[in-house]
């Protein structure tokens, strides 16, 4: 199982909104995560309404960003730590409000979302569905018989013809509602969750 996991922080500011997006794609490249279109506007989208959400309404002078990618699973998650304990609400936003969409897009783009509070603040968290990844040496050496009908189905999805297109967001756009996946590998209805209890502070 490929489990990839870091966290960092940054001030709570309005410019580390940019620098989430950085970190988180530069984190990406190190891992090896491939991206389709629909993977790359989610992370983005995700990251950005955490971290802005956590600018505005928490406390505190850092945020903590927990980034977790189990790559058997064909996820990432996304964790945003603050100071305050004051759980988001969802609410409806009227067209004409210019704020309000933040947790309405998470919830869209997202497998799961959720947020709980720790012991010295909250945590919102969201899942971000992946697409199939590569098959690393080990696996190719462990399971030829895998690695043959994956380089089988990718030869027979190539497109043919000198406009065919290659590159980062080749891959076909996956189902706009994928099975919803918590934390705890449970299926569920994709909601903000509300765990009570306390869960510790995040480490670097």
């Amino acid at each position: 199982m490929r489990v990839y996991s870091q966290s960092f922080f940054l001030v709570r500011d309005p410019t580390s909104v940019p620098l989430s997006r950085r970190r988180l794609y530069d984190l990406a490249e190190k891992w090896g995560l491939r991206l389709n279109e629909a993977s790359d506007t989610a992370l983005t989208t995700v990251i950005s309404e955490l971290v802005t959400n956590a600018v505005r309404h928490g406390t505190g002078a850092m945020l903590t960003i927990g980034v977790r990618a189990n790559l058997s699973r064909r996820r990432v998650l996304v964790e945003v730590y603050d100071g305050s304990r004051i759980l988001p609400v969802p609410r409806y936003a009227a067209p004409e409000d210019e704020a309000g969409r933040g947790m309405a897009l998470i919830g869209r783009l997202s497998v799961c979302h959720g947020a709980e509070r720790t012991a010295c603040g909250k945590c919102v968290w969201a899942e971000i569905a992946l697409p199939t990844q590569r098959l690393t040496r080990r696996q190719l050496l462990l399971r030829p018989g895998r690695a043959a009908r994956a380089v089988a189905r990718r030869l027979t999805s190539v497109p043919s013809g000198p406009r065919a297109h290659r590159g980062r967001h080749s891959s076909p756009r996956p189902p706009s509602t994928p099975d919803p996946v918590d934390k705890a590998g449970q299926q569920h209805t994709p909601r903000i969750s509300r765990r009570e209890g306390e869960s510790p502070c995040p480490t670097s």
